[in-house]
């Protein structure tokens, strides 16, 4: 119970947590997109590491819808979790993961 409030605190408390969380939830479904039987051949892994890396740094920096990132985060798991998507679906996805993003933190970049 400790080390729970430990690392409470070390996320930043309930803002943090929710960002915390949606970092997860973004790895997890990288992980799952990366993974050979799921990846279409015509999207590179290159290409799938620099958008959710892109999202990734906008979770930390606090510069991300994290509303919008929850449901295009559901979307893709509840699309593809058992099919394997094709390669227009992913670049459609990959439009959607990145308008989370706000707008002042695309102009960083």
């Amino acid at each position: 119970m400790i080390a729970a409030v430990v690392i409470y605190r070390q996320v930043g408390g309930p803002e943090g947590a929710h960002h915390w969380m949606a970092e997860r939830a973004l790895n997890s479904v990288e992980k799952h997109l990366k993974s050979e039987d799921q990846r279409p051949d015509g999207i590179p892994e290159e290409q799938i590491v620099e958008n959710f890396q892109r999202v990734r740094e906008a979770i930390r920096r606090r510069q991300v819808n994290l509303t919008s990132l929850y449901e295009v985060l559901k979307s893709y798991q509840t699309e593809f979790n058992e099919k394997k998507p094709s390669t227009p679906e992913i670049q459609t996805f990959f439009g959607k993961l990145v308008g989370t993003v706000l707008e002042n933190a695309k102009s960083k970049n």
